[in-house]
C-alpha cells in the first residue's frame, strides 16, 4: 500500500533526455513516458493496461490488410464504394486507411475515387520472390512432370491453418486447373491439403475443427493417417466441383514433411487409368525433388 507523503517519481524518457523529478506529496502516481506513450501506476491501484492501445493498433493493421486483400488479379482497380463493401468498414475509416497507405505508395489512385496497389509493393514482391523461390532443379522436375502428364503442377506449403502455392508450372491443355501462387487456400480440402495434414501436429487439427463447425478433428486425423500410409492423396471435387488432383509429399533429409507436390485438372480428364499413371508420376517426382531439395524456400519450412 502506498500511504500519504510517499515519494512520487515522474520518469520521462525521450530520445535525447532522461530526467527524474521528485516531489513529496499525497498518494500520487509513478508515470513513465516513453516518447508518446504513458504507463501509469498509482499507489494501491493496479497498473492500467496498455491492452486497449495495443488492441487499437492491431485492429488498424488488420483493417489495412483487409483493405489490401480487396485487390487481386481479377480486381486490379477498386472504387471507394467497392472497398467499403468488401471490408464492411465505415466509409470514413476506409478513406482514412487509403490516405495512410497512400503516403508511402502502398496504395495509389489512378483516377478520382479509384484505387490500386502502389509501386512500393515492388520492393516486397522482389524480396518475397527471392526468399520463397523454389530451386531450378526442383522446377525442372515439375516441368518434366507437366510435360509427361499435361496437367498443372503445383508445390504447396502449410502456413498456419492454410496452404499456399509457392511454385507452379501450368498445364498444356486449354482447360486447366486455376491456382494462384501466393494465395491462401483451405487446409481442409484438396489432395495437397491431405498430404500437408499428414505432417501437422494434433493442435493444428484441433484448431481447424474449432475454426469450422463442419470440420471434425477425428475425420482429419483419419484422412491424414491414410494419406501417410498410402504415400499419396487423390481427390475429386473436394475443394472445387469438377476439379480433381493427386498429390505426394516432399520431405527433408531428416524425414520432415516440407511440402506437397500436386497435379490437378478437370475431373473429366482424371479417369481411373490416368489417375493410376498420375499417382506413379507424381510420387516419383516428389521423391526426386526431396533428393535435390526445394532451394531457398526450404530454409523457411
Amino acid at each position: 500500500m502506498v500511504r500519504r507523503n510517499h515519494l512520487m517519481v515522474l520518469w520521462r524518457v525521450s530520445r535525447m533526455e532522461s530526467r527524474v523529478i521528485t516531489d513529496v506529496n499525497a498518494c500520487r502516481s509513478i508515470q513513465w513516458f516513453t516518447r508518446t506513450t504513458w504507463w501509469t501506476y498509482a499507489g494501491g491501484m493496479t497498473l492500467p493496461s496498455t491492452a486497449a492501445a495495443a488492441d487499437g493498433g492491431v485492429r488498424s493493421v488488420t483493417r489495412a490488410f483487409d483493405l489490401l486483400r480487396a485487390f487481386d488479379a481479377d480486381h486490379k482497380v477498386r472504387s471507394l464504394r467497392e472497398l467499403v463493401e468488401f471490408t464492411g468498414l465505415p466509409k470514413s475509416t476506409v478513406v482514412r486507411l487509403l490516405s495512410t497507405l497512400g503516403n508511402p505508395g502502398i496504395i495509389t489512385s489512378p483516377s478520382e475515387s479509384t484505387y490500386s496497389i502502389g509501386p512500393s509493393f515492388l520492393r516486397w514482391v522482389k524480396l518475397a520472390e527471392a526468399m520463397w523461390e523454389v530451386g531450378a532443379e526442383a522446377r525442372q522436375v515439375m516441368t518434366a512432370l507437366r510435360d509427361e502428364c499435361g496437367e498443372t503442377v503445383n508445390i504447396y506449403i502449410r502456413q498456419d491453418l492454410h496452404r499456399i502455392c509457392v511454385a507452379q508450372v501450368e498445364g498444356t491443355a486449354t482447360v486447366r486447373s486455376v491456382v494462384r501462387v501466393g494465395e491462401p487456400y483451405p487446409l481442409t480440402g484438396g489432395a495437397a491439403a491431405r498430404v500437408l495434414l499428414g505432417g501437422c501436429p494434433d493442435t493444428v487439427l484441433e484448431a481447424l475443427s474449432a475454426q469450422d463447425a463442419r470440420v471434425d478433428a477425428k475425420d482429419l486425423r483419419t484422412a491424414a493417417a491414410s494419406t501417410r500410409e498410402a504415400g499419396f492423396a487423390i481427390t475429386h471435387g473436394d475443394r472445387e466441383l469438377g476439379a480433381s488432383a493427386v498429390a505426394a509429399p516432399i520431405v527433408a533429409a531428416d524425414g520432415r514433411l516440407l511440402a506437397a507436390l500436386s497435379m490437378s485438372g478437370p475431373t473429366s480428364r482424371f479417369t481411373a487409368d490416368r489417375v493410376a499413371r498420375y499417382v506413379d508420376a507424381a510420387t516419383l517426382a516428389a521423391r526426386r525433388i526431396s533428393a535435390v531439395g526445394l532451394g531457398t524456400v526450404e530454409a523457411f519450412l
